[in-house]
């Protein structure tokens, strides 16, 4: 039999199966939570400032949607977009890739 060294040198490929997509997502999901956990501390531990904001409609329907996809609230959701946007702007961080 003419060895296949092919089989040795290539990683898994298991495509895009449904299970596959839904590790993943299980995956992304559980490293959100334990953001937005971590958040959740460092809001306990420093005062707080409540602050109120109109936006369009089509911006809060998706928010309302990934808030129902992820089961995070809304707040923990505008403290996360607030810190990235401020970072960014004080140029702390960059934004290469959409998360």
């Amino acid at each position: 039999m003419a060895k296949n060294e092919n089989n040795h040198d290539a990683p898994f490929n298991f495509g895009n199966s449904p299970l596959i997509q839904q590790t993943e997502q299980k995956m992304e999901d559980g490293y959100q939570r334990i953001e937005s956990e971590e958040q959740k501390k460092q809001q306990q531990e420093e005062e707080t400032k409540g602050i109120q904001a109109y936006i369009p409609m089509s911006l809060y329907e998706r928010l309302v949607m990934r808030k129902l996809k992820t089961k995070e609230p809304l707040g923990s959701m505008f403290v996360q977009a607030l810190r990235l946007w401020v970072d960014v702007q004080e140029g702390k961080s960059q934004v290469n890739k959409v998360i």
